[in-house]
């Protein structure tokens, strides 16, 4: 393994446990978050696999306790809980990204139109992908409370009032992955070990 790959995951770790304190709460129960789009861009950053080994890393180091969840809280009970679908769903999309842009390189050509396009079109992917295990894991954990939702319902609590935030956040995450993959690269590249 390359140790400065999971350096860089370490710090992209970093990257979205600090963003625990920038969350707003909502009355579904999943409060917005630039947590996903950390680690949306840990995939588009660091390529393969390295941006979800950064989630991984985030939701051990959550799971353990430390307050790095949204609105600083962590442990197990968080992952179990109505949000902890959306946690596996950061890693996915952050996973889809990176093996889908692939490892970054120094070639790449900032000013390619088609390149912009990609990363645009698979970062919201990416994004959409997040909620691809968190609203089932809503409902069913809502269901076991004895509150059950109907899927119009979590929609309307887990994703709908998320799409003007998300939007903003891939629009923010498409120029920083075309910029920093380069800088990435002089760093990551294979003869670095």
């Amino acid at each position: 393994m390359n140790k400065r790959k999971l350096v860089f995951s370490s710090l992209f770790a970093a990257l979205i446990s600090i963003g625990c304190v920038i969350a707003i709460p909502l009355p579904g129960g999943v409060p917005i978050s630039v947590q996903n789009m950390f680690c949306i861009l840990a995939g588009g950053i660091l390529g393969s696999f390295y941006g979800a080994i950064s989630v991984l890393i985030w939701i051990i180091l959550g799971a353990v306790g430390l307050p790095i969840f949204a609105n600083a809280h962590g442990g197990v009970a968080i992952i179990l809980g109505p949000t902890g679908g959306y946690m596996l769903g950061y890693a996915l999309g952050s996973l889809f990204l990176g093996l889908t842009l692939g490892e970054p390189k120094l070639t790449e050509n900032k000013k390619d139109i088609k390149f912009i396009a990609k990363i645009a079109i698979l970062a919201l992917v990416a994004y959409a992908l997040v909620y691809l295990p968190g609203i089932p894991r809503f409902m069913q954990v809502m269901a076991s409370k004895g509150k059950p939702q109907t899927f119009q319902d979590a929609l309307k609590l887990t994703f709908i009032p998320f799409i003007p935030g998300d939007l903003i956040k891939w629009l923010v995450t498409i120029p920083l992955v075309k910029s920093l993959r380069p800088v990435a690269a002089r760093y990551l590249s294979h003869d670095s070990n």
